[in-house]
C-alpha cells in the first residue's frame, strides 16, 4: 500500500498528463484509419504478432490518466443515465461469463470485442475536460486521416490495381480469409466476375461500414461551409459510388437507412424551399434506377440477391437464436461471434443440432450482433444493449442529425453482420460519439 502512494505522490507532481489524454486521443483518430494496413505490414513483416494490441495499450494508458486524474480530485465523476446502463451492461455478463468453465480466457477475448468500444466512449465521456481543442478540431484530425485512407484505397482499387497490396503483406489468397492468416488483396463473389472494393481495409463490409461513419462525419464538420459544397457533393458522388462497388447488402441497407432519417428530417424545409427540384429528382432517379437495372439485370442477381448467401445468412441467424433459448442466462462473452475463435473447442453436446451438418461458424456465428447479445447474455443483456443504443441515439437526434444518421445506418448493419467487430472502426465512432455529446457539458461544470 505505501508503495501505491509513493507512486501516486509522485505522479501528482506530473502536470503533463491531460497533454498525454489530449496526444492519445489525437493519434487513435489519426491512426485508426490505417490500423488494417498498419497491422498487416507490422505482423507480417516484422513479425510483431501481436501488434494489433497497440490501441488497446494506448487506451490503458488514457484509462491510468483518468484513474490518477480522479485521485488527485482534479476530475470529479458524475454519473448520468448513460453510465449506470453501461456498468450494468458490464457487470451483467461479467457475472454471467464468471461461471464458464474458463472465465478468464472468454472475459479477455469476449470483453475486447463486446466492451471495448464502450470503455473507450466512457474514457472520453469522462475524461474531456483533459481535451484541449473544439470538437471540430478533432473531427478535421479524422477526416483529413480518413480521407487519406479512403483516396489511397480509391487508387489501390483503380489505378494501381490490388496486387500492389502484395507489397504491404496482404495475402493472395483471394477471397479466402483464414483466422491468424493475412488479409486477401480482395474479395470477390460466388459465379459473378467481380472484385469487391475493400481498399486497405479488411474487408468489403468493414470498408461500407467506415464510410458510412465518414459520411456522418463529413457532414457535421462541413454543414456550415456552404463555399465548399459543391466540392463535397461531387466526393460524396464518387463514395456513393465506392459503398456500390463494395457490393455490400448490409452497407447498401445501412446507408439508406442513415440517409432515409436524414432526409425525413429536412423533408418540411426541402419541402419548402426546394419543390421544384424534388419533383425533377424523381423522375431522374427513376431513369437511373431504370438503366442501372437494364445494365446489370443479368448479374443483379448473382451479385445483389445472392440466394445462397441469403439462405446461408438466414441459417446462422436461426441457429444462433435456437442458442439463445438454450441458456436463458446467457452462455457467457466469448460464446457466439468472432471472440469464439480464441477460446471455443468444440463441443457437440451443446448443439441442438448434429454436429456433422454445422461447421464451427455455423453455430457460433449468428451473423448479426444483437442476435450474438441474446446468446451471450440473452434478455437481460439484450435489453440493456437496446437501452444503452437507443440512449444515444435519442441524444444524437438532439445533438447532430447527421451522425444520427451515421450511428443509425452503422447498427442496421450490425442487425445482419458483426461489424462492431471491426474494432479500430468502433472505436471510432464512440470516441467521437462522447466527443460530440459531452463537451458542452464539460465545459459548463467546468466554470
Amino acid at each position: 500500500m505505501w508503495l501505491i502512494q509513493i507512486i501516486f505522490s509522485k505522479l501528482q507532481t506530473y502536470r503533463s498528463l491531460p497533454q498525454f489524454f489530449d496526444l492519445g486521443f489525437r493519434f487513435l483518430l489519426v491512426i485508426l484509419p490505417f490500423h488494417v494496413i498498419m497491422t498487416v505490414f507490422f505482423q507480417e513483416k516484422i513479425g510483431i504478432h501481436n501488434f494489433t494490441f497497440y490501441k488497446e495499450l494506448i487506451l490503458l494508458g488514457l484509462g491510468i490518466i483518468l484513474c490518477i486524474q480522479i485521485f488527485r480530485k482534479k476530475i470529479v465523476l458524475r454519473f448520468e443515465r448513460i453510465d449506470w446502463l453501461l456498468m450494468a451492461y458490464f457487470a451483467w455478463m461479467i457475472l454471467v461469463t464468471l461461471f464458464h468453465p474458463e472465465p478468464i480466457a472468454h472475459l479477455l477475448y469476449g470483453g475486447r470485442y463486446d466492451f471495448e468500444f464502450f470503455l473507450a466512449f466512457l474514457l472520453i465521456r469522462h475524461g474531456i475536460s483533459m481535451l484541449s481543442l473544439r470538437p471540430m478540431q478533432y473531427l478535421r484530425m479524422f477526416i483529413i486521416s480518413a480521407s487519406a485512407a479512403l483516396a489511397i484505397g480509391i487508387l489501390v482499387r483503380w489505378v494501381f490495381g490490388e496486387t500492389i497490396l502484395l507489397h504491404f503483406w496482404f495475402s493472395g489468397n483471394l477471397s479466402n480469409w483464414m483466422f491468424g492468416g493475412s488479409i486477401p488483396i480482395y474479395h470477390g463473389i460466388d459465379q459473378a466476375n467481380v472484385r469487391r472494393f475493400q481498399g486497405i481495409f479488411d474487408g468489403p463490409n468493414p470498408a461500407g461500414f467506415f464510410i458510412i461513419l465518414y459520411f456522418g462525419v463529413m457532414a457535421t464538420y462541413f454543414q456550415s461551409a456552404k463555399k465548399y459544397h459543391f466540392l463535397l457533393w461531387l466526393w460524396g458522388i464518387i463514395l456513393v459510388g465506392v459503398l456500390i462497388y463494395t457490393y455490400s447488402r448490409s452497407a447498401l441497407l445501412g446507408f439508406a437507412a442513415g440517409m432515409g432519417v436524414v432526409i425525413l428530417y429536412f423533408l418540411p424545409t426541402i419541402w419548402k424551399k426546394h419543390k421544384s427540384i424534388m419533383f425533377w429528382s424523381i423522375p431522374f432517379l427513376m431513369l437511373f434506377l431504370g438503366m442501372f437495372f437494364l445494365k446489370f439485370e443479368a448479374t443483379l442477381t448473382k451479385i445483389v440477391m445472392r440466394e445462397g448467401s441469403t439462405k446461408w445468412h438466414f441459417e446462422r441467424a436461426v441457429t444462433g437464436i435456437e442458442r439463445a433459448k438454450m441458456k436463458p442466462l446467457g452462455s457467457g462473452l466469448a460464446s457466439a461471434g468472432p471472440a469464439y475463435r480464441f477460446v471455443h473447442q468444440p463441443e457437440p453436446n451443446e448443439s441442438l443440432f448434429e454436429w456433422e451438418n454445422k461447421t464451427e461458424e455455423d453455430y457460433y456465428i449468428p451473423e448479426s450482433w444483437f442476435i450474438q447479445q441474446l446468446v451471450e447474455g440473452w434478455l437481460i443483456w439484450f435489453a440493456l444493449f437496446l437501452a444503452i443504443m437507443g440512449t444515444l441515439a435519442l441524444q444524437l437526434l438532439k445533438k447532430n442529425i447527421f451522425l444520427f444518421g451515421s450511428f443509425i445506418g452503422m447498427n442496421m448493419m450490425n442487425l445482419v453482420l458483426h461489424s462492431y467487430e471491426s474494432s479500430y472502426i468502433s472505436l471510432l465512432l464512440f470516441m467521437m460519439l462522447a466527443l460530440i455529446l459531452y463537451y458542452d457539458s464539460s465545459r459548463v461544470r467546468q466554470r
